[in-house]
């Protein structure tokens, strides 16, 4: 059961953490969420705010591990991202290394965590080199703008891959 103290504690650091972070914002904290579970997220309490500038909602909360005051706006920002380059990835993947087998791009769901790129091709090993592979690492970095990212490429056998962290 959520405790009162609690949340009226989340809702006090929520509306610190909303002050000192984000000055100019317009916002409506529209309720306390309590997390029972203790293994999913990182939260136990959290402030659902509404950006009324935006019409976009958000979380505010104590991270439990950290303890540090955090927010999921920049992870709904990065999915957002994400969704909008990967048809990029994919038409540079298709030119560049050929026919694929997947192409999973996932966000990080955590403050501060990088997103990851999984890639299965059905070419070998042998079909492709390790600068065909920087090339679209830069490409990432420089050309899309992800500035971190893990890449993995998976080979037709499944046993081979080039993967990076960035």
């Amino acid at each position: 059961m959520p405790d009162e103290q609690e949340m009226e504690k989340a809702t006090e650091q929520a509306e610190q953490y909303l002050q000192t972070k984000y000055p100019e914002m317009k916002y409506q904290i529209s309720h306390i969420s309590y997390n029972s579970e203790e293994k999913s997220g990182n939260y136990d309490y959290a402030a659902s705010v509404f950006d009324t500038e935006t019409q976009k909602s958000f979380m505010v909360y104590e991270n439990r591990i950290t303890g540090k005051m955090e927010d999921d706006r920049s992870i709904q920002e990065e999915e957002e991202f994400l969704k909008q380059v990967k048809p990029k990835i994919d038409s540079y993947i298709n030119q560049k290394f050929g026919e694929t087998k997947e192409i999973s791009l996932t966000a990080s769901y955590e403050v501060g965590g990088i997103p990851s790129l999984n890639i299965g091709l059905n070419n070998n090993k042998e079909e492709l080199s390790e600068e065909m592979f920087l090339s679209f690492i830069n490409y990432l970095q420089n050309e899309l703008k992800i500035e971190h990212a893990y890449v993995s490429i998976k080979y037709d056998n499944g046993n081979e891959l080039w993967d990076k962290s960035y």
